[in-house]
């Protein structure tokens, strides 16, 4: 079965439309194991970043999943020329010119247009109480499974790891509920 994101919903942030108040997870490993690494990304990555550290982990443990977090402000992207290329109904020069041939050949349409910032305002208010809730969300999914949880991160992702980890969530850290840090 192909890897994909599993969306959750998640900390409904203010003034953000419902569609957007969602955190996803690209789950790697034995549906069956209890215990769950959850990995944040860093600046400009998304979940499938992770994806083959986590094979790689998974292939070397027993009872070990990888959940690598998709961040909710993924959801602004346009990836639309990825998905036909990814469906074979694009080529990688298609995809090329989509994305930033068009930067030096105006000619090239249709290409990727930038969203107009009055429409995504929502967005500036995000911050990192709303990349901890909606990791918290993802914590609770994975402590669901009875077995240990692990939160690990990248580059910014370890800064909201750090967060996480020390964030009061009604009189308990966030750490309280983990089993362990990893920090890459």
């Amino acid at each position: 079965k192909p890897l994909g994101v599993t969306w959750m919903r998640s900390f409904a942030a203010p003034g953000t439309p419902a569609k957007y108040n969602k955190v996803g997870v690209i789950k790697v490993g034995p549906s069956s194991a209890k215990n769950v690494l959850v990995l944040e990304p860093g600046t400009s990555a998304g979940s499938a970043y992770f994806v083959p550290l986590a094979k790689w982990i998974v292939s070397k443990t027993k009872g070990w999943q990888v959940w690598s977090v998709e961040r909710r402000e993924n959801l602004l992207e346009d990836q639309s020329e990825v998905n036909l290329f990814k469906e074979g109904k694009a080529t990688a020069t298609q995809l090329f010119d989509y994305y930033l041939g068009y930067l030096k050949n105006p000619n090239i349409t249709p290409h990727y247009q930038l969203i107009p910032t009055s429409t995504v305002e929502f967005a500036k208010q995000w911050g990192m109480n709303v990349a901890v809730q909606d990791l918290h969300t993802v914590i609770g999914a994975a402590t669901k499974l009875g077995g240990k949880v692990v939160l690990g991160g990248h580059s910014l992702g370890g800064a909201v790891v750090t967060a996480y980890a020390t964030w009061n969530f009604k009189g308990r850290a966030g750490a309280d509920d983990l089993a362990g840090l990893v920090y890459i």
